[in-house]
């Protein structure tokens, strides 16, 4: 397994393993996470300070994560999902690292997450990564956790 850069040759790779994830395994599906970024991953995160990894055993695309700017001092962390049959591996972890590792070299002073409290996971991992919860958003009847982590 290695993680690497996003190439465009991966998009229907990623744009499918992002969408079953959400459909699949959540009931909101879209109704909190829209795909329009995925449409165009090169160019949303193609800025200087911001870059989307996935997770390549050369036969597939097996998990994700993206950093988008938010401001000069503070990143996002985006789209950190793995395949179900990857998971309990430590691969959420590593794509996690390698996000934060990025952010760290490209001068942000924070790093924050959002994650629906459906995704478990998601929030436990941030949690074992320093990440503490700071603000709590209704999107109808989703609730999402906004996570901060100071560089």
């Amino acid at each position: 397994m290695e993680i690497r850069s996003y190439k465009a040759k991966d998009n229907v790779q990623v744009k499918k393993l992002i969408s079953d994830i959400l459909n699949l395994e959540f009931d909101f599906g879209d109704k909190a996470y829209q795909y329009c970024d995925l449409d165009a991953i090169e160019k949303v995160y193609g800025g200087k300070r911001e870059a989307f990894f996935v997770l390549d055993d050369n036969k597939m695309v097996g998990g994700t994560a993206g950093v988008k700017e938010e401001s000069k001092k503070t990143a996002i962390i985006r789209r950190l999902f793995v395949a179900k049959s990857l998971r309990k591996n430590g691969y959420g972890g590593l794509l996690l690292d390698r996000a934060i590792d990025f952010c760290r070299r490209n001068g942000y002073h924070e790093v924050v997450f959002h994650a629906a409290t459906a995704m478990k996971s998601a929030m436990d991992l941030c949690r074992s990564r320093g990440f503490t919860e700071k603000e709590k958003i209704v999107l109808g009847d989703v609730d999402i956790i906004r996570f901060s982590l100071t560089l």
